[in-house]
C-alpha cells in the first residue's frame, strides 16, 4: 500500500478517558495503511492527556502516525476543525470517542472512492452496540449521487461516524459550525451541495451511545431546546445557501417539517399541549401541509382529550 493515499482519522474527545481505548483501539486495528490518528482533547481538564500520552507506544507498534492535542473547550465542531487543520491526509475520517470502527472500514471505503473519483464523500451503514444483526439505515436509505434533497427528506441517511471525505471537500466547504447540536447534519447538507456522495452498503461502524451523550442531556426538556436550535440552524442554512444552484427550498421545508414533527411530539409527551398546538400551527405556516404534520393533528387531539383527565400521552 506504499502508493496509497494517507487517511487522517480525526477523534474529538471530552472527559471520557476511560472510553478512549475502545475508539482509538479500533482505529489502530484498521487494515488500511498509511493511516494517521489525530486526537483533539476539547479542554477536558481531567486525566485525558495522560491517557493519550500512554497510547503513543501502541500507535507506534501498529504503524500509525499518532498526534494528540489539547485546546480550549469549544464543542465538537471546532474540535474536529482543529483536527482537520493539523491533519496531513488526503482523506479525513471522523470517529467520536464513544464509538468504534470494524477493521475493514477504511480499506473498503478507500477502494470504493478510488473507483468513483466524482464522489467527495463516502458513508456506510452502522450498527448499535449489542445489536450486530440490525444494521441501519435501511438499504433503500443508502442512496448515492447528489443527495441534498434526499438528506432533507430522510430518504438518504448518512451517519457522521461513517463518513470519509476528500481533503478537497474541507478546502472547498470549510469545517463544521460552532453549534453544539446538529453540527453534523448541517455539515453533511453543505457537503451535499458541493459533491456527490458514495454509499457503501456494509455496516462498518458501531455506535455506542452513553449516558453522557449530548443527545441525552436533560431528557425531553433538553430535546425541546435542541429542536429549537435545529430550526435556528436551518434558518441560517437557508439564508446563506438559498442562492446555491443545487439548493432546493422545498426540500428544506420537508426537513423543517421533520424537525417540527419531533419538536411537537416532545411537547406532547411533556404534557405541554397548548404549546404543542401553537408549534403545529407555526409548522404548517412555514412548511405547508406536509403529510407528517397532518398526522400530528390527530395526535394533538388525543393529547388534548387525555389532558382533560389529567393524563399525558406516553412516548412510544
Amino acid at each position: 500500500m506504499s502508493d496509497a493515499p494517507l487517511v487522517s482519522a480525526v477523534v474529538p474527545t471530552y472527559r471520557r478517558p476511560r472510553l478512549l481505548e475502545r475508539s482509538l483501539g479500533s482505529i489502530l486495528r484498521q487494515t488500511y495503511r498509511p493511516l494517521e490518528l489525530i486526537v483533539v482533547d476539547d479542554g477536558s481538564g481531567d486525566d485525558t492527556q495522560d491517557v493519550l500520552s500512554a497510547f503513543a507506544d501502541k500507535a507506534q507498534a501498529a504503524g500509525v502516525d499518532y498526534r494528540y492535542f489539547e485546546k480550549e473547550n469549544g464543542g465538537p465542531g471546532p474540535a474536529k476543525n482543529f483536527g482537520m487543520e493539523q491533519a496531513r491526509g488526503e482523506y479525513f475520517a471522523f470517529l467520536d470517542d464513544d464509538d468504534r470502527w470494524y477493521p475493514h472500514k477504511l480499506e473498503n471505503q478507500l477502494q470504493m472512492l478510488a473507483l468513483h473519483p466524482e464522489a467527495g464523500v463516502s458513508f456506510t451503514r452502522y450498527v448499535h452496540e449489542g445489536k450486530p444483526d440490525e444494521p441501519k439505515p435501511k438499504p433503500e436509505q443508502m442512496r448515492d449521487g447528489w443527495v441534498f434533497e434526499t438528506l432533507c427528506s430522510g430518504d438518504t441517511r448518512a451517519h457522521l461516524q461513517t463518513l470519509v471525505i476528500r481533503r478537497a471537500m474541507f478546502e472547498r466547504c470549510g469545517g463544521f459550525s460552532s453549534h453544539r447540536n446538529w453540527e453534523d447534519t448541517e455539515y453533511e447538507l453543505r457537503l451535499s451541495l458541493e459533491t456527490q456522495f458514495l454509499a457503501v452498503r456494509e455496516p462498518l461502524t458501531v455506535i455506542c451511545t452513553v449516558e453522557s451523550s449530548v443527545s441525552r442531556e436533560e431528557g425531553l426538556e433538553g430535546d425541546v431546546e435542541r429542536d429549537r436550535q435545529k430550526l435556528s440552524i436551518l434558518d441560517e442554512l437557508v439564508e446563506k445557501y438559498g442562492d446555491h444552484p443545487r439548493f432546493k427550498l422545498e426540500s428544506t421545508k420537508i426537513l423543517r417539517a421533520r424537525v417540527y414533527d419531533e419538536h411537537i411530539k416532545h411537547l406532547i409527551w411533556l404534557g405541554r399541549v397548548p404549546e404543542a398546538r401553537e408549534a403545529w400551527e407555526r409548522a404548517v405556516s412555514e412548511c405547508g401541509e406536509q403529510e407528517m404534520l397532518l398526522k400530528l393533528k390527530r395526535k394533538l387531539s388525543r393529547a388534548k382529550v387525555a389532558g382533560w383527565f389529567g393524563r399525558k400521552l406516553k412516548k412510544p
